[in-house]
């Protein structure tokens, strides 16, 4: 038994010999972008979607949140993917 427990937890970098916390974009982007989305549907149900029948809003909506999961995947993918989090 180690005396950093984070070394123990498999939560640390392989280049540096201290715990690795994201940058602070990544975790801003994880709180701005959903509620920006958030904030565009409900003006989308209220303004624009009246002109379009219901399977062209659900299909609208459900594109966006591929849309919004895959912009934050690929943030959060590269931080992992360079600090290989679980790996020994």
């Amino acid at each position: 038994m180690s005396a950093n427990p984070v070394h123990e937890s498999g939560f640390h970098s392989t280049r540096f010999d201290r715990p690795t916390r994201p940058e602070s974009w990544r975790i801003l982007l994880s709180i701005l972008l959903p509620t920006a989305w958030l904030s565009l549907t409900l003006l989308y149900v209220g303004f624009w979607a009246p002109s379009f029948s219901l399977f062209q809003s659900i299909i609208i909506i459900i594109v966006s949140i591929i849309l919004l999961a895959g912009v934050l995947a690929a943030t959060w993918v590269s931080f992992g993917l360079r600090y290989r989090f679980g790996s020994a």
